[in-house]
């Protein structure tokens, strides 16, 4: 288990109570660095001011035009995203990193695509202060990172070699896997922000709508052990995570251009969609869920014996530049999500936009791209 707190000291705060938290940070010396970008000890968290009690996740969408390099894009598009995330983890208090799927477009039959997502995710591994692991993040398996295509039994080599569970194991934030698992599809991350605790569950690709690949005995071993997992997490708010689970509204533009309009349309489940919130709703510490797959955005929100579960898509893969037509694809165009808590508000805000060299960025204002809801509400 990591802690993952970004503080920052309140402009009104006294000289004489902000030199104590600092005398205290040094006197505590490896202590602090262990939880990483600040302290949660009770005086440190009485100098925070209340704008700045919050905390970010990134979540990045389908890469697998970006290590395939296809329909326009590019490895560096990728590097922009990895790179502008590790340039500001500390300014923007991100905490986790989530991958919803499909690093790679080819999985196995194109070991270099592999080589190419390891390339720009290790970038998330390197060592910072309080972090010698680096910032902590999970990947989801998406149907593209199976081989064949979509076989939740089928290879995933390059997977396991690269983000397997001998790779994770004995990081502070990994949990493990399903059934101890090398190749890693099925996993659990834990992190903590701010004085939160946190529980991310990935759930391999196994969507009943690939008829021939489709395991329903897999898909109850696997999600009895995910929800046997949550109970025993019972303390820590959870987040699910797998690659499909919702599609953007038929109505939505969102599959290929920003701007759709008002805050994201709900769309509709996936056939494995339904069937992970079914299960899951029952898990009274989910709050959320995360998917891709499907090119858009959307946010689905469902209530369950009074809580409120919120389900957000977020894929960039169809995007287009003008004219808007097939031949204008721009492979994801490098668009980045961030999704900030901001925990005395309880709100949701969620930030897209496109990381550039120079720590420039071109923003997605449109309401279905920038947007607040209610946090656990």
């Amino acid at each position: 288990m990591i802690n993952n707190l970004f503080l920052s000291t309140s402009l009104k705060a006294k000289k004489v109570v902000v030199a104590a938290a600092i005398l205290s940070c040094t006197l505590l010396g490896v202590n602090l660095l262990r939880f990483g970008y600040g302290s949660n000890h009770a005086n440190a968290n009485a100098v925070v001011a209340a704008e700045d009690r919050y905390f970010q996740i990134a979540v990045l969408g389908d890469t697998q035009y970006y290590t395939a390099e296809r329909h326009n894009g590019t490895m560096e598009m990728f590097y922009n995203q990895i790179d502008w995330i590790t340039a500001n983890a500390e300014k923007e208090k991100i905490a986790y990193v989530v991958h919803v799927g499909d690093l790679t477009d080819h999985g196995d039959n194109k070991p270099i695509e592999w080589e190419r997502a390891k390339d720009a995710m290790y970038r998330l591994e390197k060592p910072r202060p309080g972090l010698p692991h680096g910032i902590p993040y999970g990947i989801a398996v998406g149907n593209h990172d199976l081989n064949p295509n979509g076989n939740p039994n089928g290879t995933r080599i390059g997977y396991a070699k690269y983000f397997g569970r001998k790779h994770f194991l004995g990081r502070p934030y990994y949990g493990d896997s399903y059934q101890n698992d090398e190749s890693n599809d099925s996993h659990f991350d834990l992190f903590e922000a701010n004085g939160e605790k946190f529980i991310v569950l990935y759930l391999v690709f196994n969507d009943p709508a690939r008829k021939e690949f489709y395991d329903v005995a897999l898909e109850e071993k696997v999600y009895n052990w995910g929800a046997d997992v949550l109970a025993k997490n019972a303390d820590r708010k959870a987040i699910v995570v797998s690659h499909s689970m919702l599609k953007p509204d038929s109505s939505s533009t969102s599959n290929y251009v920003a701007g759709d309009g008002a805050k994201p349309k709900p769309g509709a489940f996936t056939k494995q969609g339904k069937r992970i919130y079914e299960k899951f709703k029952h898990s009274p510490n989910v709050f959320m869920m995360l998917c891709g797959h499907v090119s858009g955005e959307a946010l689905k929100e469902l209530s369950f014996e009074g809580r409120k579960i919120k389900v957000l898509l977020t894929d960039y893969q169809g995007r287009r530049n003008p004219n808007y037509t097939d031949k204008d694809r721009n492979g994801g165009n490098g668009i980045l999500r961030l999704m900030k808590f901001s925990q005395d508000k309880q709100m949701l805000s969620v930030r897209t936009f496109i990381p550039k060299p120079n720590n420039q960025v071109i923003e997605e204002n449109d309401d279905d791209s920038n947007f607040s809801v209610p946090l656990y509400k």
